[in-house]
């Protein structure tokens, strides 16, 4: 504490669980960001002995008498922060003090008296404010993902709300729920452009001042679609329009769902057949906003043990006492290194029972396990739930297990794309020669995993051009772009990279020999983004080896869609250029 800087009225109404701690430090065992940042100061009991000298020294009568002004140190602002709002020390405690809720009233505290949240939350608040999701996309795009062969149906039996991370980043997860949903026979829609974000990711960080007006945009839309019930795929949104939006304005007319709850109670009354087998051990993470905080544990692993072929095992910390993944409360944004640490944990659990692939029910999940798994190069498969029902439900054929980290296809990508004009900056299209070694890539990956081969030689099948970008790139090189989503990373190339990703193309980074910044490695497309003039990367060397290499003026980069697009045009028409080749070969 210091003596100095802005006066904090008063705390507020904590005394009941600062009393309540006993101080016997068992949540310090099961704290992961301690293991982190190994400091009390980040657990359970070290931030509720800060508050109790907080509330003695600083609030007391004798301060009021003495003038004594009190603040906050920057060092505990940091350690509020350095906690993933998962709620395991609140599962363990003796003395059941509500941690959760206990922390987000502190930060909420805390940033009412300009102390609090960390900058990149501060940009989150302004992106959301603005745009009305953290990704500073458009309205206009918030319904893009939804699949062309489903039909919105008004007034629908469900509406089905994608969040912010489904409708612009895994627009795979509500792709493929929505699927699922219209194989058994559920009409639907979305709330497309008046679909805002439900402010999850500010709640946790203690910004609750665009909740009452999410809340009610949210709850007075969906009313006036006329649904029975609202379902979604995100575990933040759930346990924010199911407990948080009461508290502000007032629960939605409908049923609320999470996908796993509505498609078990589908099963259930036999509504929806798995009919495709799915051969795979495969094991269950519990998001901490869906299982420890709503208490939803059973319905996912319900669904997966109906699954022909699953061959299902529990991690052994598992239901109330699972790892988080370490992408919550606002902690994989300010402290990435440590929250992808945490993911890699989780990873190691799912190693020790020999699963395959560890399956989850909420993208910010995935995303961070995907990146964990990459970082200590395990050859677990991390999945939505939804990705694996849409194979095992689809019609057509059995299921298909996809290389590493890799979403499973949901047709093509949801934006649709305006035509390009032919001015390529740069561009030299030298059609390359060795494709079978970016090929032989992909196919250890998709063969680790016990499974059928049919669908992934589709492209024997009569050549669709439109289709392949999106299958023979995303395939390889999905699970090198797991770093894109809150970082923000605002910079010339990471614009160009993020509007890519939206087109349903997937490139590496810093790749091969000569480091190419952004490289779309089936179609030997590189991309670099830099100031005029300046060339990162050996263009002439690159071109020997059949790479296109594009180049980009940084100082003219906005969105990056006029670029994506240009990338995705090229990229379309050196795959073809690159099957004509392999075709007149084999002749």
């Amino acid at each position: 504490m210091s003596n100095d800087g802005p006066t904090l009225v008063k705390l507020p109404r904590i005394q009941k669980e600062l009393a309540q701690c006993q101080m016997c430090g068992y949540c310090i065992d099961v704290c992961e960001a301690h293991r982190q940042t190994p400091w009390e100061s980040v657990t359970a009991r070290g931030k509720i002995y800060y508050l109790n000298q907080l509330d003695k020294a600083g609030f007391g009568k004798m301060d009021k008498i003495l003038g004594r002004k009190v603040t906050l140190s920057p060092e505990f602002v940091d350690a509020m922060y350095k906690c993933t709002g998962c709620g395991n020390c609140e599962e363990i405690c003796h003395a059941k003090i509500e941690l959760v809720a206990l922390w987000e009233k502190i930060r909420t505290w805390m940033a009412r008296y300009g102390v609090a949240p960390l900058p990149v939350h501060k940009k989150l608040e302004a992106s959301i404010a603005k745009n009305g999701n953290p990704y500073g996309e458009p309205k206009s795009k918030r319904d893009a993902w939804w699949p062309e062969e489903v039909k919105r149906v008004t007034p629908p039996d469900a509406v089905f709300f994608a969040g912010c991370t489904g409708s612009y980043r895994m627009q795979g997860i509500p792709q493929a729920a929505v699927k699922v949903l219209d194989r058994a026979g559920v009409s639907l829609n979305c709330l497309g452009e008046n679909e805002v974000c439900c402010t999850s990711p500010l709640l946790r960080t203690g910004l609750d001042l665009q909740t009452l007006e999410a809340a009610r945009e949210t709850v007075t839309k969906a009313d006036g679609i006329g649904a029975k019930d609202m379902i979604m795929s995100c575990s933040g949104c759930y346990k924010t329009v199911s407990s948080n939006f009461v508290e502000y304005y007032g629960k939605p007319g409908q049923n609320v769902y999470h996908i796993t709850q509505y498609v078990d109670k589908l099963i259930s009354t036999r509504k929806l057949a798995l009919p495709n087998e799915f051969k795979a051990k495969i094991t269950y993470h519990d998001p901490c906003h869906l299982g420890r905080h709503s208490k939803v544990f059973e319905e996912p692993r319900n669904i997966l043990k109906k699954i022909k072929g699953v061959d299902f095992v529990e991690m052994e910390r598992n239901r109330e006492n699972s790892r988080c993944c370490g992408a919550g409360g606002g902690y994989k944004s300010a402290f990435n290194d440590f929250a992808v640490n945490i993911a890699a944990e989780r990873i190691r659990d799912a190693e020790k029972v020999g699963a395959e692939i560890i399956a989850t029910a909420c993208p910010f999940c995935v995303l961070n396990l995907r990146a964990g798994a990459k970082k200590i190069g395990s050859k677990v498969k991390v999945m939505d739930i939804t990705e694996i029902l849409v194979q095992v439900t689809n019609p057509e054929g059995p299921a298909v297990i996809y290389p590493s980290g890799a979403p499973p296809k949901v047709e093509e990508a949801p934006v649709a794309e305006p035509e390009v004009k032919k001015e390529e900056p740069k561009v030299e299209a030298v059609a390359p020669i060795e494709e079978k070694k970016d090929v032989g890539e992909a196919k250890p990956a998709a063969a680790d995993i016990k499974n059928e081969e049919p669908v992934v030689e589709a492209p024997k099948a009569e050549p669709v051009v439109e289709e392949e970008p999106i299958e023979e790139v995303a395939d390889d090189d999905a699970s090198d772009d797991d770093d894109f989503e809150f970082e923000f990373e605002v910079t010339p190339e990471g614009i160009v990279r993020r509007a890519t990703w939206n087109k349903g193309l997937r490139c590496r980074r810093n790749y091969g020999p000569y480091s190419i910044p952004v490289a779309f490695v089936k179609s030997k497309v590189a991309v670099i983004v830099s100031p005029e003039g300046e060339m990162t990367i050996d263009k002439a060397k690159l071109e020997e080896e059949g790479w296109i290499v594009l180049w980009f003026d940084e100082s003219k980069i906005t969105d990056g869609e006029e670029e994506a697009t240009i990338i995705k045009n090229t990229v379309k028409e050196n795959l073809r250029a690159l099957k004509k080749k392999k075709t007149k070969r084999k002749k």
